[in-house]
């Protein structure tokens, strides 16, 4: 029995699973969870990064307990977020969340410096604020230069927490790759995007693939009371989407749907698509790992839903909040009476997601939702009908035909939202893997230690190892005229 242990940093919780390998099945146990928000200090919005970092390594002492023989330890989290270290690995400055605005208040002077299209063009990322390259450039146009200049390092989160374990600074592929900064032709930093923005490419560490070991952990790190070994630390896809991915029982007719915080639509293709087309309608190229590249269109996904429970909970009106149940109560409803277009720039930002669903709802459709569950069908709707327009754009992209669709991720569990989907899309859905980014670092992991060959070989682990469920599409007819409809009241 091979023991790893996965640790997956979400924007609204941290995992820590160990996962066991007997050479047949894989198998995960949750070993701590906890929560994880961003919070505002004054104007500005931040990790805190101290709570992460004592208790990830609380969670490894907690596995070590029960797992003396623990082989590996592997990590990954949402992207673009980083820390700037100093020569001694001392932290810089506090990390910032995305959804800092720093970067949005700064959009005009930075594509005035360097083009939309150019940026396109070399890294195939979606144009987004909350993208590192968009933070970083930003930083030098609030007069804040210095901290990249004093800077020794910028480490992006995983890497950090990597470094913490071994005292070696390494920089991930699949993360890199989604920054608007690194070129997928040469596998590389663009110097044609970092010269603009007078980023030093003397910042970045070095590259590791996923799938290779980093190194051993520090005696320091955890204490050495009663552990034997302490595990090697393993570079795993450490985008989450990424590791995600990787778990999908997935071949070139699957769109995939990472469904979390965020939903991630998109496809494999092997080498990255970058066209005027996919500039026009915001299709990212992911890469870092070979043939398994990644087209995907990035959804508001269930932020929105994140955002009504803790808006409903503040006001009293819903002293508990469980998804499973809104989805049933609003499985009950009309379903395609107030879908809203879940990318709206309106709806990035946290704080009064009730109050701006509303708004868009009386504006489009001349009245708006009054209980938690219309709110949930309001959004589920608009996130069903946005999914069939992402599968059409990655369609012409590609020149496919999607046969089927898989829900992977948190989401996955959402029977509700699942049924809305096949019925827009007209394809069968396959629900699972839950804990897909977990899976897909555990992989990894394995792939690292010899113990498996492959993603093809993965894939076929976790297929085997869990069960899943299939939803066909029923109300095809009712929701092709929806989708119609939604196309003109959101001038998509």
């Amino acid at each position: 029995m091979i023991n790893c242990l996965a640790f997956d940093l979400g924007a609204n919780s941290g995992r820590v699973s160990v996962a066991s390998y007997d050479g047949k099945t894989i198998s995960l146990r949750e070993i701590r969870r906890f929560e994880n928000a961003a919070v505002w200090i004054g104007s500005s919005l931040y990790w805190n990064l101290g709570m992460i970092c004592d208790e990830f390594p609380a969670g490894i002492c907690q596995a070590l307990e029960e797992y003396p023989d623990l082989a590996s330890v592997g990590i990954d989290s949402f992207c673009n977020d980083y820390v700037l270290i100093s020569e001694d690995g001392d932290l810089m400055a506090p990390i910032r969340c995305y959804r800092d605005p720093r970067a949005a208040r700064n959009e005009d002077a930075i594509y005035a410096r360097m083009s939309k299209e150019s940026i396109y063009k070399v890294s195939g990322n979606q144009i987004a604020p909350f993208n590192t390259l968009m933070q970083l450039a930003a930083i030098g146009f609030e007069s804040k230069s210095d901290l990249l200049r004093d800077a020794d390092n910028l480490l992006f989160l995983p890497d950090f927490l990597n470094f913490v374990l071994t005292g070696i600074r390494r920089t991930e592929r699949t993360i890199a790759s989604v920054t608007q900064m690194y070129d997928h032709k040469t596998k590389d930093w663009s110097d044609r995007v970092l010269e603009p923005f007078d980023i030093e490419r003397r910042l970045f560490a070095p590259f590791v693939d996923a799938g290779t070991i980093i190194g051993e952990i520090t005696d320091d790190v955890l204490p050495a009371e009663g552990i034997e070994k302490l595990p090697l630390v393993c570079a795993v896809p450490e985008h989450d989407t990424a590791a995600a991915f990787m778990a999908a029982p997935a071949d070139e007719n699957t769109l995939i749907i990472s469904s979390g915080t965020w939903m991630i639509v998109g496809c494999e293709t092997e080498k990255p698509i970058i066209t005027d087309y996919g500039f026009r309608y915001n299709i990212a190229n992911e890469g870092g790992i070979d043939g398994h590249h990644r087209l995907i269109r990035n959804l508001m996904g269930n932020w929105l839903l994140q955002e009504l429970k803790r808006a409903f909970i503040a006001e009293g009106k819903m002293p508990e909040w469980d998804y499973g149940v809104m989805g049933e109560v609003a499985g009950n409803l009309p379903p395609w009476q107030w879908p809203i277009d879940v990318d709206l720039p309106t709806f990035y930002a946290p704080d009064n997601m009730r109050e701006k669903i509303s708004k868009v709802c009386v504006k489009i459709y001349g009245s708006s939702p009054k209980s938690p569950a219309e709110y949930t069908s309001s959004v589920c709707s608009g996130l069903a009908l946005k999914t069939k327009w992402a599968a059409e754009k990655l369609e012409t992209m590609t020149g496919r035909k999607f046969e089927r669709v898989c829900i992977i991720g948190g989401g996955s569990r959402d029977k509700y939202t699942a049924g809305l989907i096949a019925d827009a899309t007209g394809l069968p859905v396959i629900m699972g893997p839950v804990e897909a980014s977990l899976l897909g670092n555990a992989m990894f992991q394995l792939i690292a230690l010899g113990k498996i060959k492959d993603v093809r070989e993965g894939r076929e682990l976790i297929k085997n190892s869990f069960e899943f469920t299939k939803v066909e599409p029923k109300a095809t007819d009712e929701a092709a005229a929806a989708y119609e409809k939604f196309l003109g009241d959101f001038n998509l």
